[in-house]
């Protein structure tokens, strides 16, 4: 089959290495912006120019939104992707997605698939045409890979049939992302939270938990690994770190915490998606703090402690039971290390998106 994985400025290994196992079946290529998120992924990659790709402006992405319905616009996109059995895209608004629509209406590629993540009925429909766009894409679409029943959900409420959604979860490569070795008995425990530095990820909830928590606890760090306009604010403070660390380099990361924490937020028109970074965290054996927002308790199940969405002292007193109970966060632990092995085992999800693959060209 020849495959095209189309991501534009989405493009990310962390997404990226479930695909990466077909490279042996198929003859695939995954085709992105000139500036992706990321381009270390593990088979040929196709970059074209894109609205994206400008430079950082002020309402840089409300401007180019409006100027051309979707900023994610690939030139030359059709021109790649002549020819191609499936063309595997994103959501149903995205730019990219759109063209490949139009590609195949016009007879240039066979059959068209899209990841989507989306947990909220008829979100990003706001900016004119993009209703239009959406309705296109469900029409067109041959068939949908939702990452969560709750994205399936939204999709049916949309008007999809459940006949052409496949729930498949995205996942990790396990020989990488798994517990440390040995766990040293230590004096200091380490919080962990990797996210975009953003009021929607609640990092500002988790940094108020944090300083409580500090005021009795001086034997306790906390880690912010991510980029974004609050790091600033969470800079400066004694036992607190805020880094950018390579993909690549992001297991040993794991490793070296005690507890993951992701505080996402819920909004009207933005809630927690999937949270591959659970995924992550769950595979290297670590014990959750999270909230109840969004898709996260689908992803992490009984392997997680959770509160409600912007409740600082929520975080607090669940960080509180995992830093004094070593026993219950080994469990959480191994329930999330089985989770992952059960659930999120890249290997297995492949072989899910191939047979998607394989079903769509035989009809």
């Amino acid at each position: 089959m020849k495959i095209f994985i189309v991501r534009g400025a989405f493009l990310n290994p962390f997404e990226l290495q479930n695909y990466a196992p077909l490279k042996e079946k198929h003859d695939i290529k995954a085709v992105s912006s000139k500036h992706p998120i990321s381009d270390k992924i593990d088979f040929s990659l196709i970059k074209l120019w894109s609205p994206t790709d400008i430079p950082k402006i002020p309402f840089k992405f409300p401007i180019l939104n409006r100027l051309f319905t979707d900023a994610h616009v690939l030139f030359g996109l059709e021109k790649v992707i002549k020819g191609a059995d499936i063309v595997h895209v994103a959501e149903t608004y995205y730019a990219y997605t759109h063209q490949a629509v139009m590609a195949k209406r016009r007879g240039l590629v066979k059959k068209i698939v899209s990841t989507v993540w989306e947990t909220i009925p008829h979100n990003n429909e706001g900016i004119k045409g993009r209703e239009r766009i959406k309705r296109l894409a469900r029409e067109n679409i041959d068939h949908f890979i939702a990452v969560t029943e709750l994205a399936k959900k939204a999709l049916v409420q949309e008007g999809v049939s459940e006949k052409i959604i496949s729930v498949i979860s995205m996942g990790v490569d396990l020989h990488r992302f798994r517990p440390r070795a040995e766990k040293k008995n230590k004096r200091a425990l380490t919080i962990l939270c990797i996210a975009r530095l953003v009021p929607e990820k609640g990092v500002e909830d988790l940094m108020s938990a944090f300083l409580e928590i500090a005021k009795k606890n001086i034997h306790v760090h906390l880690n912010f690994i991510g980029d974004g306009p609050l790091k600033g604010d969470l800079s400066g403070y004694k036992n607190v770190s805020v880094r950018q660390v390579p993909y690549g380099l992001m297991a040993q990361e794991y490793q070296s915490a005690d507890i993951f924490c992701l505080p996402s937020r819920s909004a009207k028109t933005w809630e927690e998606q999937y949270g591959m970074v659970l995924v992550e965290a769950m595979a290297c054996g670590l014990p959750i703090v999270t909230t109840s927002t969004g898709a996260i308790s689908e992803v992490c199940g009984d392997a997680a402690l959770y509160t409600k969405s912007s409740d600082p002292q929520g975080l607090k007193d669940n960080l509180e039971i995992l830093l004094k109970d070593a026993k219950l966060r080994e469990k959480l632990g191994k329930i999330g290390r089985q989770r992952a092995l059960n659930h999120f085992d890249r290997f297995k999800i492949s072989k899910k998106i191939n047979a998607v693959y394989q079903n769509l060209l035989k009809h």
